[in-house]
């Protein structure tokens, strides 16, 4: 007889991973957050902000943001936003707090 052990280590370890990090209906909205209080706070006039990838770091989401001049840009700029879950705040980390905040 197989012993179930396996399976229920692997669902335990399914269900804490997906307990500690954001929802996707959370991370979807951060998302869109971000990418709307940097179009606002420091994009240039009519430039196009998407989130284009996304990360835990110390309790934090950060999302990466490309921004283009126009949607057929092929060059972007890269940004960060850090979402703060405890205070429910969003930065912008400048170029000199970027390297906290990167992979």
């Amino acid at each position: 007889m197989k012993s179930a052990f396996p399976v229920l280590v692997l669902a335990s370890l399914t269900l804490i991973s997906g307990c500690s990090g954001p929802s996707r209906e959370e991370l979807a909205r951060v998302k869109s957050e971000c990418a709307s209080f940097h179009k606002q706070e420091r994009a240039k006039y009519g430039a196009i902000v998407k989130p284009i990838d996304h990360w835990t770091k110390d309790g934090h989401i950060v999302v990466e943001l490309s921004e283009k001049v126009s949607e057929d840009a092929s060059k972007y700029t890269s940004h960060l936003c850090v979402y703060d879950k405890d205070k429910g705040s969003i930065a912008l980390p400048s170029v000199f707090e970027r390297s906290r905040w990167s992979k």
